[in-house]
């Protein structure tokens, strides 16, 4: 894996679900056969959030993409039903599953908004983890709250995060060229964040972090977010949420 041209990653800003690409290879790997594109649409499992899915089609024929990863500057996607109707050199219509992007967008934005609320409710833990998947997203911190405080903490972040959902802010996302100037922007930079090529900056609720995610346009996309509880976790705090859940 990695021995082609880095894959166009356009979701970093462009949100469409439908577009083209040209087929650089089709390969056998430890995981199944995988489509290796010039450029894509997909979002590739990663920073806490599922892949999409969809499916590529070459004239009528459709080849689904159940699975899609990134390795070394490549986006691999993984088919099922018929790839021997594609090949090498062709060029393919892309298909994202937009009902599967909205709600992994609207997770993945509610974990940010936790973030933001944590600092604007005054609260100073650092953010070590993200989980942004439906069946049970949370955000972990660095930290201890008391199990007396957790239910107040909860409430207030909720009114915090649903303070600024109704105010309707646009999320922002812009690349940062050098590393030294994330923290003009961002209140925490992960360990892990690259200090040799540009980096991806997501601003929620004015709040930046390094994402690679994708995202909602508008916090009013979210509906309501809630707060059902916060735990103890291997010594740190986690904090579970839901989103676009009924007032």
């Amino acid at each position: 894996m990695g021995k082609f041209p880095h894959t166009v990653l356009h979701y970093l800003s462009d949100p469409s679900l439908e577009g083209s690409a040209e087929i650089f290879a089709i390969e056998e790997t430890d995981f199944g056969l995988a489509v290796i594109l010039d450029q894509t649409l997909f979002y590739p499992q990663g920073g806490g959030q599922p892949c999409d899915h969809g499916f590529l089609q070459v004239n009528d024929q459709k080849v689904g993409v159940i699975s899609v990863r990134f390795d070394a500057g490549i986006v691999y996607h993984f088919t099922e039903g018929n790839p021997e109707v594609l090949s090498i050199g062709d060029t393919v219509n892309l298909h994202v599953d937009g009902e599967r992007r909205a709600l992994n967008s609207k997770i993945h934005t509610g974990g940010h908004l936790i973030d933001t609320a944590m600092i604007n409710c005054g609260y100073d833990f650092n953010p070590i983890k993200g989980y942004h998947f439906p069946d049970s997203p949370y955000v972990e911190y660095e930290g201890m709250i008391e199990l007396e405080d957790r239910e107040r903490i909860c409430r207030e972040l909720e009114v915090e995060a649903n303070h600024l959902i109704a105010s309707g802010q646009p999320v922002e996302s812009f690349i940062v060229d050098e590393y030294d100037q994330l923290k003009d922007y961002c209140p925490t930079v992960p360990e892990f964040v690259p200090k040799d090529k540009p980096i991806r900056v997501v601003k929620v609720g004015g709040v930046g972090c390094p994402c690679g995610g994708t995202h909602v346009a508008d916090l009013s996309q979210l509906g309501q977010l809630r707060v059902p509880k916060i735990k103890s976790k291997g010594g740190n705090i986690r904090v579970s949420y839901r989103v676009g859940v009924s007032s």
